[in-house]
């Protein structure tokens, strides 16, 4: 990657951001691979310990998620980018609607994602989407979830239990 990331670099880097919240939306657990590199260090607040690795994400998030149809949405959002590297800072709401039993109620997150993120040339990047002008592709290599608070009905997140 050049030593100034141009427009489309920022593009890439906001894209791989929102990819994360359109695989847990959609259930569709591959494009977590797009998202994030093989050794992913993943900091949330439902895990006691770091997770390591984005298989062990990937399972973690499955089985954190399964019990409910979720709705997530960024918005306030800053990047800071080095010659092959970026840290973001970026805020969401996250529903979580409830099924069975659970049906009609909803807990709602807000929080941040803290990013750090790798520029990999597209060969290495596995799978990863290459922005249209940008660099190469963007994955995140370092993410550390904070919750602001929540609001609503916890239980939804237990299932039919």
């Amino acid at each position: 990657m050049s030593s100034s990331p141009g427009p489309h670099d920022y593009n890439a880097i906001r894209n791989t951001i929102a990819l994360y919240c359109i695989a847990l939306d959609n259930k569709d657990w591959a494009l977590l691979e797009k998202v994030f590199e093989k050794d992913v260090v993943a900091i949330y607040p439902f895990n006691d310990e770091p997770i390591l690795g984005v298989d062990a994400l990937s399972k973690r998030i499955q089985q954190r998620l399964k019990p409910v149809t979720t709705q997530h949405a960024l918005t306030t959002q800053h990047l800071v980018t080095g010659s092959s590297s970026a840290k973001a800072t970026t805020y969401f709401t996250g529903v979580h609607l409830g099924r069975g039993k659970w049906e009609g109620q909803q807990v709602t997150a807000y929080g941040k994602y803290v990013d750090e993120l790798v520029c990999l040339p597209a060969a290495e990047a596995q799978d990863a989407e290459v922005e249209a002008g940008a660099s190469d592709a963007w994955k995140i290599n370092k993410r550390t979830v904070t919750f602001f608070g929540r609001v609503g009905e916890e239980g939804v997140m237990e299932g039919e239990g």
